[in-house]
């Protein structure tokens, strides 16, 4: 990030601390070029601090919100009180795959060679306004291959996508439901055996699975690279079943969970 980006009030960010006094901490922030935010002492720690060396120190790193932006001022007010443990793990995940996403574009920029200023300029920018991040653009290119080449041109392309495939793994997303199925034949076990068997995955980056919950009750879940696709491959798997339990002469419901 350049010197001129500031954060914005409600952001999440990322602090080393760099002095602490009686009455509050003041932390560089990483992501922000020459820009810093002061913590009170009331927003270090929830509850009484009586010494604040106990919650913060210098050279700490700190996940902080950032509670308000000074018009004209480099130093931010922020608070480490009002971050809850899931936001922070979040926020450090987050930065630590920008700083992994970074080497990488540099080997890529190498592979390609390219000047890595070059590729930055080039791509950075509109990469993270498209995908949310450079870390994302990474996942992006491995979820959809065709979908990134048709997005993206230059002979940088075909590395990103080499060195994204040994290097990222790709996001997931998990769906499913519960389905009661009934069949009152004297074969009704294997009749419903048989329609639950049925179904299975399209496509090869999709997992499915069906399991009981103790009869007649059954649980399926689908693990696919965006929900689209899960939908479609549940969509499909959830037909399939019914349409087979009612052709067996037995019946069924679903719902999702």
């Amino acid at each position: 990030m350049s010197p001129e980006d500031v954060p914005e009030e409600g952001e999440y960010v990322i602090g080393r601390v760099i002095e602490v006094k009686d009455f509050g901490a003041t932390l560089n922030l990483i992501e922000f070029s020459e820009r810093k935010a002061f913590v009170h002492i009331s927003e270090v720690a929830s509850g009484w601090v009586k010494y604040i060396r106990d919650f913060i120190r210098e050279g700490q790193m700190v996940v902080a919100k950032i509670t308000k932006v000074k018009e004209g001022s480099k130093v931010s007010d922020a608070s480490v009180r009002q971050v809850s443990g899931h936001r922070k793990q979040e926020k450090i995940r987050d930065w630590k795959n920008e700083q992994r996403a970074s080497k990488l574009l540099e080997f890529v920029a190498t592979k390609s060679k390219i000047k890595i200023e070059d590729l930055i300029s080039k791509i950075k920018e509109d990469m993270t306004k498209l995908y949310g991040s450079l870390y994302a653009g990474f996942e992006a290119s491995v979820v959809d291959e065709v979908a990134f080449k048709e997005e993206w041109k230059g002979k940088w392309v075909e590395n990103f996508i080499d060195i994204a495939i040994a290097n990222v793994t790709p996001p997931y997303v998990s769906i499913g439901g519960k389905f009661e199925l009934f069949s009152y034949d004297s074969k009704g076990v294997e009749k419903i055996k048989k329609a639950l068997m049925q179904p299975s995955a399209v496509n090869e980056d999709t997992t499915l699975k069906i399991a009981s919950n103790g009869s007649p009750s059954y649980r399926i879940s689908v693990k696919a690279p965006n929900y689209k696709q899960a939908e479609e491959e549940l969509k499909l798997a959830v037909d399939s079943v019914l349409k087979i339990i009612k052709t067996e002469g037995g019946n069924g419901t679903f719902e999702r969970s």
